[in-house]
């Protein structure tokens, strides 16, 4: 009898042990706790950016990137695929080849909008802004004051939606012709902020190949 009621305890807790990690399984992945138990997409679960070597681009940093960066790791285009073209940030800030009018260095606000005190002239519906000055190299030195990525403020569309990320769409004023933006995930900003600067600058320079067309950034999906 007393063997019996061993065995009897050792085959319930055997039992106990092995379905314990299965019903804790079943109640992660279950619906109700799905949102709250995976990591969010922040802007670093998965990396937003990453270098050419590999190395995750932090969501702030006082650093520039000192390689080409792919912008958007985790952004695909149902047709195109996976945004692939490293995009080079030391050639884009120090080369005036790699600017609107050929002459003058691309400014660091052309692109971070946000670090800035207030709106340029001719850009009022920017709303944003998160700097005491404008940001150039040198403030960026002086100040040791974090640039966010892009990836910080513009969320990829498959991340859930908040009242700030993605952003709300942007209404240009009428004189610019322009249609509102849409949602401002990533892949709406990179298209808005960087085709247009390619196009004005091929224009200029046809010999320049600054990407314009969707093969010329994403890698095709096979």
């Amino acid at each position: 009898m007393e063997m019996k009621l061993k065995l009897f305890v050792i085959l319930a807790l055997t039992v106990g042990c092995l379905t314990v990690p299965v019903a804790d399984k079943a109640a992660w992945l279950s619906p109700s706790t799905m949102t709250n138990s995976l990591p969010p997409l922040d802007g670093t679960n998965p990396p937003h950016a990453v270098d050419i070597a590999g190395k995750a681009i932090p969501e702030s940093s006082t650093t520039q990137p000192d390689k080409p960066i792919i912008l958007a790791k985790d952004s695909e285009d149902p047709k195109w695929g996976e945004l692939s073209t490293p995009f080079d940030h030391a050639k884009h800030s120090t080369d005036v080849v790699h600017s609107l009018d050929g002459k003058t260095v691309t400014s660091c606000v052309e692109c971070h909008h946000t670090e800035q005190p207030s709106a340029p002239k001719d850009q009022e519906y920017l709303k944003r802004f998160e700097r005491k000055e404008i940001l150039t190299a040198a403030q960026l030195e002086a100040s040791k004051q974090p640039v966010k990525s892009c990836r910080a403020c513009h969320f990829n569309s498959s991340s859930d939606e908040t009242n700030e990320f993605p952003p709300k769409s942007v209404t240009y004023p009428k004189q610019m012709g322009k249609q509102p933006s849409g949602k401002l995930t990533n892949d709406v900003a990179y298209h808005t902020n960087c085709i247009s600067c390619h196009e004005a600058a091929t224009k200029r320079d046809p010999k320049l190949k600054a990407p314009e067309a969707c093969r010329d950034c994403h890698k095709k999906i096979s």
